[in-house]
């Protein structure tokens, strides 16, 4: 026990250092050098200067501490390169260029730095703790959320736990995050993820890798159900919602063609509502993928209740939806032959639905059947809320 709580602690504290001074942004408050001043007198130079200092953070952020020796070592050519190309106004284009490269440069790096980490993440169910003792060697966001999941939900029991939570969510908090005031806000309105349930800890997690290209993989949802669903479903009602990305469940039910079938007469009705909604129609779609992930992952957790206060309220707005696709009067909004042609496709649907509960998820009749209306009314809920009359 003694060497966990070192091997935890040291590595805590390597985590913890800062990033390497190298991802510095540009200071025109005091330029130092003609460089400069060159860069500071174009408004387009000091936003590519600041493209290629996120883009280096983000590398940095996603390597190793060991492994980082080759990108300092391209940045000290490059700033050198860029000394002699951006010593005076007249060589902007060229500094431009120089700029525009180094950021794709990077950028590409941290695709692959970002693929590598999440590689890591993967293995996490088949062994939790070699995953840990190698997220241990970064120090950037997604790493230490990562290590707060596996440390918050048991995966990686240690000595000190609530402690080492707290110091990792406040690194993370105070310097890993872009400068984003509606994202710190939501971070610091979380409270104490250290002894807060299961649901919030994995809302850090979504709001951490909403800042990255990773996406939440399968086995969060497959492991912890409900609280994994609400967690990364529709939270922004903007485009904020279309972050972090999503796994792709192995098969979806609403791929069935009994699906296809009642949404060739819903989906006419529904395209012109999420035009309408602007940036809200990213929460609708995020709750589409939600749900198609549920019901086709772990079909049974639609019939849990809801754990959070959010998502009771948006439980309450799916009885109301399905109550008003029961008695649609709306036809001027979605035609009369459509919706009834809608209302005779369900059942064929259901029935389909329910088949594969049984024979895929080994669900008893009762439970598939149960599951099954339930995802009806989810792929029902998320189209008809699009065009019900408001109270």
């Amino acid at each position: 026990m003694a060497r966990s709580h070192w091997f935890a602690g040291t590595a805590l504290a390597l985590c913890l250092l800062p990033i390497s001074s190298f991802a510095q942004t540009l200071n025109c408050a005091k330029p130092s050098s003609l460089m400069d001043r060159t860069v500071c007198a174009s408004a387009d130079l000091k936003v590519a200067a600041e493209d290629v200092a996120t883009a280096l953070r983000d590398v940095l952020a996603n390597t190793p501490t060991a492994e980082r020796e080759a990108i300092q070592r391209a940045q000290q050519a490059f700033q050198t390169e860029r000394e002699r190309a951006c010593a005076d106004k007249a060589s902007v284009p060229a500094c431009r260029k120089l700029y525009e490269k180094r950021a794709a440069d990077l950028s590409e790096q941290s695709r692959a730095a970002q693929k590598k980490l999440a590689g890591i993440v993967a293995g996490i169910p088949k062994d939790s703790k070699g995953a840990a003792a190698t997220l241990q060697r970064y120090d950037g966001g997604a790493a230490k959320a990562w290590l707060v999941y596996l440390y918050h939900s048991g995966a990686v029991p240690m000595t000190d736990k609530e402690e080492t939570l707290r110091k990792l969510v406040a690194s993370v908090i105070e310097r890993d995050l872009p400068n984003d005031p509606y994202l710190l806000e939501e971070m610091k309105n979380l409270g104490d993820v250290a002894s807060a349930p299961m649901g919030t800890m994995l809302l850090f997690l979504r709001h951490v890798l909403s800042t990255t290209e990773m996406d939440a993989p399968c086995f969060l949802f497959t492991k912890h159900g409900q609280p994994a669903f609400e967690a990364f479903g529709a939270f922004w009602g903007n485009t904020r919602d279309e972050t972090p990305g999503l796994c792709t469940p192995p098969s979806s039910v609403f791929d069935l063609p009994e699906w296809k079938r009642v949404a060739e007469h819903i989906d006419p009705a529904i395209g012109p509502a999420l035009e309408e909604r602007g940036s809200i129609r990213h929460g609708y779609e995020r709750q589409f993928q939600v749900d198609d992930l549920q019901a086709s992952m772990v079909p049974s957790t639609l019939l849990e209740a809801p754990h959070s206060t959010e998502a009771r309220k948006a439980a309450e707005q799916r009885q109301r939806a399905v109550a008003a696709f029961r008695h649609w009067r709306e036809f001027e909004v979605w035609p009369e032959a459509e919706y009834k042609a809608a209302v005779g496709a369900l059942p064929s649907a259901i029935a389909a639905t329910a088949k594969i509960y049984r024979e895929k998820f080994g669900l008893n009749p009762k439970v598939a059947e149960q599951a099954a209306q339930a995802a009806g009314e989810r792929f029902l809920a998320s189209r008809v809320g699009l065009i019900m009359p408001d109270e």
